[in-house]
């Protein structure tokens, strides 16, 4: 019985053994198949921030990070992300902050300066001079949540002390949207798992298989990089989705559920955030698409919108409103009958009634390039659920315009804001931060006049913001007549800012050149105060440079601009704290916007370092200070 015994118990081992090298046979196969994908060089990792080759200790955001988040990374969009530099440790006293979004936190069209970064970063550093600030921005158009809630690890690793998030337009037509053209299919856990296992060389030799095998033939890279169709084209999946439609009730709750996902990450790394609530054109941009419901008579509906479209150009308000009323009770899906009704009650200077139909209008375009208005909620709830402080964009935005309902004064087309509306929207993030207390320091008053005159946008991004928007309501899905003046060329004899501007459009030359360029030009035509706020602008961008703020910083001090003077004599002596000049300038800066203890701090450094030189002597005694106290 014994020998029974244990001959059973090795045929079990046997038979577990065998179980085991069966199981691992192709596990073995698949990671050597990785092994071998990775020694061929096949495939790409897609790391959000990057070192910077030049800049030995920094970081900056991947410029082909969206390629993270395609199943052929061979056709890509032409996306851009604005690669701010950072330090990889975070110093002591830094007040970090991540943005993220899609192309209105990014700042489209007019780029970094319109941006909620670029607004953010002039405005905290204006009123808070002694605070090191990094405001890095990860937002680029045509991504939803998707894409934050893939990003948060890696921001959470950079120690933030806040997070900035703007995002929600982009929902449905976005990357991995579930009407984008760019989908990896409606299925929320697929799509997750897919993104976890994004850095596999396997998964990305499937998926580009499988995009080949289904579309018949190699992805056609021309019909989605080619720059003469816009993004807005490129996107697009499904342009019908109908309000409360399965495919919108699948948005919604995509927009939900990754929401939540990212908020509670943030929450439970002890990072504050905080999200702003989503405006857009509500009266001066038509719904892109209106269909009326399946069972509504299309003849009796068209007579009578036709009749109250028509009474309302005649002026016939009465009668407008009487067939418009019925229009909508016609039919409660038709886009087209709320924005009519929307128009007709402004007119009545109904202006309440009337927001409330253009909102119904927006809600119902079926083609989905702007938010419901469901989204504001969710973003309410989930921010409340969550401990986020929720920023009330939409609100700042209707208490500046004309009759509370945002239009053409505030918006460039359906959803991306004037240069006004852009600075309102950095001013409520920048309200709600001071409000919770996030930045406490010695606070320098900048009331928002001053800060709107000093916004970071120059000529040539104004030129180029209004190229960008010729192009885009040039195309599809824009009506004609959207452009009311020629698509952008150069004039017979273009001005400096409008060839460099041009260049910038195309694509031809950086931004960073074309501010060098336009730099060039200001000091070539003696135009100091212009020139000194190009220099200003070229020294935040590119802060952790030394020769970028002393340039700028000597040009402020010639046009008055002391608090910025003094901003960037502070940086340049990071680089050499011992610069007598750079002290003395420094001095002379915060002596001239009466910051005097900066000035009693510099003069201490300055003595320790030089005693005896004229330059010093009458330093002192420009500023009425004793050289030996």
């Amino acid at each position: 019985m014994k020998v029974e015994k244990k001959g059973n118990s090795r045929t079990l081992f046997r038979q577990r053994l065998f179980t085991v090298v069966a199981l691992s046979i192709p596990l073995l196969f698949f990671l050597l198949l990785e092994a071998g994908l990775r020694l061929a060089g096949y495939g790409h990792s897609y790391p959000l921030f990057l070192p910077v080759a030049e800049a030995p200790g920094f970081l900056q955001a991947n410029p082909n990070i969206v390629k993270r988040f395609v199943i052929d990374e061979f056709a890509t969009p032409n996306i851009k992300i604005h690669a701010t530099r950072f330090p990889e440790q975070k110093a002591p006293g830094t007040f970090r902050v991540v943005v993220q979004g899609g192309s209105t936190a990014a700042g489209f069209p007019y780029g970094y300066g319109a941006s909620l970064a670029g607004m953010l970063q002039q405005r905290l550093q204006a009123t808070y001079p002694d605070v090191n600030f990094e405001i890095i921005t990860t937002a680029m158009p045509a991504v939803n949540s998707y894409t934050l809630l893939d990003f948060t690890d890696e921001i959470i690793r950079q120690q933030p002390d806040a997070v900035l998030i703007y995002a929600g337009h982009n929902e449905y037509l976005g990357i991995l949207g579930v009407g984008s053209a760019l989908s990896a299919g409606r299925s929320r856990p697929v799509i997750l798992t897919l993104l976890a296992l994004r850095e596999s060389r396997i998964l990305q030799l499937l998926m580009h298989t499988y995009q080949v095998t289904t579309s018949g033939g190699p992805v056609d890279v021309e019909a989605i990089t080619n720059s003469s169709g816009t993004l807005m084209r490129r996107i697009v999946g499904k342009r019908h989705i109908p309000i409360d439609s399965v495919l919108y009730r699948e948005g919604e709750q995509q927009f939900h559920s990754n929401l939540a996902s990212l908020l509670a990450r943030y929450r439970d790394a002890g990072i504050p955030v905080f999200i702003g609530t989503l405006a857009s054109n509500e009266k001066g941009m038509a719904p892109f698409i209106s269909e009326l419901a399946a069972d509504t008579d299309a003849a009796v509906w068209q007579a009578k919108y036709a009749a109250g479209s028509e009474a309302l150009q005649q002026g016939e308000l009465e009668t407008a409103h009487d067939a418009l009323t019925e229009v909508v009770a016609l039919d409660d899906i038709a886009a087209s009958g709320y924005f009519a009704l929307g128009q007709l009650l402004e007119n009545l200077g109904d202006y309440p009634s009337a927001r409330e139909a253009y909102l119904a209008a927006k809600d119902r375009d079926q083609l989905r390039f702007r938010a419901p208005e469901a989204f504001n909620s969710v973003i309410r709830q989930l921010a409340a659920g969550y401990d986020a402080h929720v920023v009330e964009v939409q609100a700042s935005l209707l208490e500046a315009a004309g009759h509370g309902i945002i239009g053409n004064d505030l918006m460039l087309e359906h959803l991306h804001p004037n240069l006004l509306g852009y600075f309102l929207l950095a001013d409520a993030y920048f309200d709600a931060l001071r409000e919770q207390g996030v930045v406490t320091a010695r606070e320098q008053t900048v009331d928002r006049e001053q800060a709107w005159k000093e916004i970071p946008i120059t000529n040539v991004d104004r030129l180029n913001g209004k190229y960008q928007i010729l192009h885009l309501k040039g195309e599809w899905p824009f009506p004609e007549g959207a452009v009311t003046e020629p698509r952008p060329r150069i004039p017979g004899r273009p001005s400096v800012e409008e060839q460099i501007a041009h260049d910038l459009y195309r694509e031809k030359i950086t931004w960073t050149t074309a501010m060098h360029r336009l730099l060039a030009h200001y000091e070539n035509e003696r135009d100091r105060s212009s020139a000194a706020q190009v220099a200003v602008l070229l020294a935040d961008t590119h802060q952790y440079e030394e020769a970028p703020q002393l340039k700028a910083g000597i040009l402020a001090l010639q046009v008055h601009r002391y608090r910025d003077a003094a901003r960037l004599f502070r940086r340049a002596l990071q680089h050499s704290p011992d610069q007598v000049d750079y002290l003395a300038s420094l001095a002379r800066a915060c002596h001239a916007s009466a910051d005097e203890v900066c000035v009693a701090q510099t003069l201490d450094q300055l003595r320790t370092l030089d005693t005896g030189s004229p330059q010093v002597r009458t330093l002192f005694t420009e500023l009425d200070h004793p050289m030996n106290p």
